[in-house]
């Protein structure tokens, strides 16, 4: 099971996600991604999920997600509308299979930045508990209109998987301070990443109470272009409530192009050269012939089957 808490501030969107995979007959695993990085020529979101945690054959939706959008160079919506028609294709027959009580779910949420104006959708798979039957909804959230602007507002905060549960049960306290945190930090009077260590110890507080919450998280966020932040953003890994001193990267697609796969075909051949620098050597830049052949491999197309 999992904790996703998704955070909208004035200048800022948030999501912390637990990292633990829990599987029937096993230990669970503390080491699952459950978000992404989407950044588009109109915007930017991030996508978090609760429910399948990987397939039999350990593939993470994040992965996936990565791969249906591969080298495709769309809008925010148009993304979304695409990942959500290949998510009700592709999710199903893993579904079905999850060994949960009653109907099993999968929620995405997806925190964004669309225009420089902040939005919340959601990608929703639910089951009747004779699993025979499906929902599936795909929708943009919100709630009444700003009496000072005549808009829609956005939801402030969301959560899911079985940790919201425990979180609920505390009232809106909870939800008070984390709001007030995340002002503050949008306000320049604390460091964003004070509101991500906040965040981190939000879900140690949870995995204390409901061990099918992991006690390991990622925080992510990013900035407004137009905002005082000017654009940006960051994640953090987290042990427990203390920040990892290794925050790999996110799976992450900008404009269609594979961050993570590129980053993760050129590092290797970086390290090659700072390793000789460290020995003393001068440094020699990576041989340019077999980074090409590194890169030339890395999958061109979109994939939207789920294996």
């Amino acid at each position: 099971m999992t904790l996703i808490v998704t955070v909208n501030g004035p200048e800022t969107i948030w999501m912390c996600a637990d990292r633990r995979l829990s599987m029937a007959g096993r230990r669970p695993r503390d080491d699952a991604r459950k978000l992404m990085i989407l950044e588009t020529r109109d915007g930017t979101a991030l996508l978090g999920y609760a429910g399948l945690g990987a397939t039999a054959l350990g593939t993470e939706p994040a992965d996936w997600m990565s791969a249906v959008l591969r080298n495709r160079n769309l809008t925010l919506e148009e993304s979304l509308n695409v990942l959500a028609g290949a998510m009700r294709q592709q999710f199903p027959r893993h579904m079905i299979q999850m060994p949960v009580a009653g109907g099993p779910a999968h929620n995405l949420l997806i925190p964004a930045i669309f225009d420089d104006e902040v939005r919340f959708y959601s990608i929703d798979l639910v089951f009747a508990p004779d699993r025979r039957q499906y929902g599936f909804r795909y929708t943009r959230h919100v709630v009444d209109k700003s009496i000072r602007t005549n808009r829609v507002r956005t939801p402030r905060i969301s959560v899911g998987g079985s940790g919201a549960l425990h979180l609920m049960k505390r009232g809106k306290r909870w939800m008070r301070d984390l709001i007030r945190l995340v002002r503050a930090a949008d306000q320049q009077k604390v460091p964003l990443q004070t509101a991500a260590d906040h965040l981190a110890e939000l879900n140690y507080s949870v995995h204390r109470a409901d061990r099918l919450v992991g006690p390991r998280c990622i925080v992510a966020w990013r900035n407004r272009k137009a905002g005082i932040h000017k654009g940006g953003g960051g994640h953090q890994y987290y042990n427990g409530a203390e920040r990892d001193p290794n925050s790999p990267a996110l799976p992450t697609i900008a404009n269609g192009m594979d961050v993570a796969a590129l980053v993760g075909a050129m590092m290797p051949h970086l390290m090659k050269s700072f390793e000789r620098m460290r020995a003393g050597e001068p440094f020699v830049g990576p041989d340019t012939d077999e980074l090409n052949a590194e890169l030339a491999r890395l999958p061109e197309h979109p994939d939207e089957q789920l294996r």
